[in-house]
């Protein structure tokens, strides 16, 4: 089903570009809309929202000496 006949695909399409805040006026306001009308999408976006926010956190924080050895220990040489 094309995204243009179904609002959600639309949605999910744009919702990266709407967390980056890469989308035009128009965009913006039609995907607030139907963030705003959909349960479903809504669920997804905060989904999205906290992941990122996740990822944020763990990229700042430290690895634990012995985590990282062990890691190491792991590695394969690449042939």
């Amino acid at each position: 089903m094309s995204s243009f006949l179904d609002p959600c695909a639309k949605c999910e399409e744009v919702l990266q570009p709407f967390l980056d805040r890469e989308l035009t006026e128009e965009e913006r306001h039609a995907a607030e809309s139907h963030l705003d009308a959909c349960g479903y999408c809504r669920k997804r976006y905060r989904f999205e929202e906290s992941l990122r926010r996740y990822v944020r956190q763990a990229w700042d924080e430290p690895m634990p000496p012995d985590l990282k050895a062990k890691l190491a220990e792991l590695r394969t040489p690449l042939l």
